[in-house]
């Protein structure tokens, strides 16, 4: 007996926005093991982290924002997602806190990352400012620290 209100289960991998990301908007699908090899490319890249959009909603979000981002800057030259589990055992090197991520490399060195969703204007300052910056090393994961 199914309880009234309860969604289906959502398959990231065959639900139709993801692969439409992945077959009409050219997003390579890495994982821990292809992902620095996608590194490896020259130019400018972004990568988009997602967690299970049964978890988090905004997954699927992400889906369609990030391919309208890379179409409408077009200085994006090479474009992933990375999608659960291997996003939260690749992301904690580069320090965002908030789901989903665009992840902004240069001839694989980190510029930046946009994390959490946004309004379009927002996200598009915020991602024009984080292409046009220099790469340097991603902040830290954090760990608090407290005097005894």
């Amino acid at each position: 007996m199914e309880l009234m209100g309860t969604s289906p289960k959502i398959d990231l991998y065959s639900h139709p926005l993801f692969l439409r990301m992945v077959n009409e908007h050219g997003f390579e699908s890495c994982d821990k093991d292809t992902f620095p090899q996608f590194l490896q490319k020259p130019g400018l890249s972004m990568v988009v982290f997602i967690e299970d959009p049964n978890r988090m909603k905004e997954t699927m979000d992400a889906l369609v924002i990030a391919p309208e981002l890379a179409k409408s800057c077009g200085l994006i030259e090479h474009k992933a997602v990375v999608g659960p589990p291997n996003a939260r055992r690749l992301a904690v090197t580069y320090g965002f806190k908030r789901w989903p991520a665009l992840v902004f490399f240069r001839d694989g060195k980190y510029l930046g990352a946009v994390d959490g969703l946004r309004l379009w204007a927002d996200l598009v300052r915020e991602a024009d400012e984080i292409m046009h910056s220099e790469p340097h090393y991603p902040p830290s994961v954090g760990i608090p620290v407290r005097s005894i």
